[in-house]
């Protein structure tokens, strides 16, 4: 009760507090000492500004400490706040460790909101760019990892067209690495 300026302070300035070179540990540091209200309102903040901060090279650290709690409704906020964006996402330094982190989340209750986003960026006219790009091959190579049954056949079959075109990169050859003996 007697911090609760502190965390008033760190909701309403969440994003400039996550984006500061030390700002972002102290965020976390405030995430560990924090009531369930106060951690609560905190995380929630984070999760809708978790566009904003996945992009950014300090604040994307504080979107991957909140993934990483353990808790899936926390999870669960920042995944679906990041829907619409994922392949754009992958593609960038900060962001494609972010994404990364969403689809190597364990437990079954976040396994439909991970299926979601196999197939945002299966899906996505960005696909052929995601395969050769420095970042998003890796998500590419996550979702392969991730991903099983129907969904990893889709997965499989959206990358198929490409294959001619992978084999020459070294981004491409991690990919066909991954597919090795399923085409």
């Amino acid at each position: 009760e007697d911090s609760q300026f502190i965390y008033d302070a760190a909701v309403a300035n969440c994003v400039e507090i996550a984006t500061h070179r030390h700002g972002c540990c102290v965020l976390q540091r405030c995430i560990d000492f924090a009531t369930p209200p106060q951690k609560a309102r905190l995380v929630d903040e984070i999760a809708r500004k978790s566009l904003v901060l996945s992009q950014d090279p300090f604040g994307n650290y504080v979107v991957q400490y909140v993934l990483e709690l353990g808790q899936a409704e926390h999870s669960a906020k920042v995944m679906t706040q990041l829907f619409g964006s994922y392949p754009e996402l992958s593609m960038q330094k900060f962001s494609s460790n972010v994404v990364e982190k969403c689809l190597k989340l364990g437990g079954r209750e976040l396994s439909d909101i991970r299926e979601q986003i196999v197939r945002e960026v299966m899906q996505s006219p960005q696909l052929p760019r995601l395969l050769q790009d420095a970042y998003g091959n890796y998500v590419v190579q996550s979702s392969l990892q991730i991903s099983s049954g129907q969904l990893h056949s889709e997965l499989v079959e959206h990358i198929r067209p490409y294959l001619p075109a992978l084999r020459g990169t070294p981004h491409g050859k991690r990919i066909l690495a991954k597919l090795n003996g399923k085409i």
